[in-house]
């Protein structure tokens, strides 16, 4: 959709190359380089990549706190049976996690079977078949934005927050990149909304969550015009810009019914 690809086009923002989390990326990839699994994630062209591709840096980092506390509470301490649990649930309770029903998800690239070997049977991982983990884990790495999905990117490995969701999407929106991005049950993305144009001299970003609520309204009831309208009444997209985005879509329409009728 043109809407899309103007507002990107005309965002006020700097590149998504000069932020934090691309920095993050940058020093990090190294860690799944070696992961075919997630090698299409090595050279992001966009935003919502890097933050996808930091999921999967921030969940290695995990299995490697934990790893390598489960080596020095079973292997190296002499920690009793009771006091290992309790070792190993404090280095947990520092550690970012997906609230996955009733059980926590530290490790995400992997399934959720495995993830019960680092959440609560933690004495397996040293012992085989289950010990591998601990040393070569890529053939075990799974599809975790379509496994996990809506759970993943509502949960504190990412920055975003949630505004709206059911069976087929969920609406989130990032502060730092200053857009909305509409998720599908698959863990892709459908659709980003980037806001704040050049043409907006003093954005106004107070109680933006609040603002939102009749963009994401609009975008629902899939009515082009009620979007346009709450873009700029929220003072989220400049006049000017819609204007020229509705030219441009009566411009491409007048062209498509010259060629139909010819």
């Amino acid at each position: 959709m043109q809407l899309y690809s103007t507002l990107e086009k005309y965002q006020k923002i700097k590149s998504y190359r000069h932020s934090d989390d691309y920095h993050f990326y940058l020093e990090n990839r190294h860690l799944f380089a070696n992961i075919d699994a997630y090698r299409f994630l090595l050279m992001p062209t966009n935003e919502f990549d890097v933050i996808r591709a930091n999921i999967v840096i921030e969940a290695i980092k995990n299995k490697k706190i934990l790893d390598e506390a489960i080596i020095y509470a079973f292997k190296e301490s002499s920690l009793k049976t009771n006091e290992v649990s309790r070792f190993l649930e404090e280095k947990m309770a520092k550690l970012p996690y997906i609230q996955d029903g009733s059980n926590k998800i530290f490790v995400p690239i992997f399934s959720r079977a495995t993830n019960q070997l680092y959440a609560k049977n933690f004495g397996k991982l040293m012992k085989a078949p289950y010990s591998r983990l601990l040393k070569d884990f890529s053939n075990s790495a799974i599809d975790l934005f379509d496994v996990y999905n809506f759970s993943l990117y509502n949960s504190m490995f990412t920055r975003f927050v949630p505004l709206y969701q059911d069976d087929k999407i969920l609406v989130v929106y990032h502060y730092d990149f200053m857009s909305l991005y509409i998720i599908n049950n698959e863990g892709r993305l459908d659709a980003k909304l980037a806001l704040f144009d050049k043409y907006i001299r003093r954005p106004d970003f107070g109680h933006i969550i609040e603002r939102l609520k009749a963009v994401v309204d609009a975008y629902l009831l899939d009515d082009r015009e009620a979007l346009y309208n709450a873009l700029i009444d929220n003072k989220f997209i400049s006049a000017r810009l819609i204007h020229k985005i509705k030219h441009r879509e009566y411009r491409f329409k007048k062209r498509l019914s010259r060629k139909s009728a010819k």
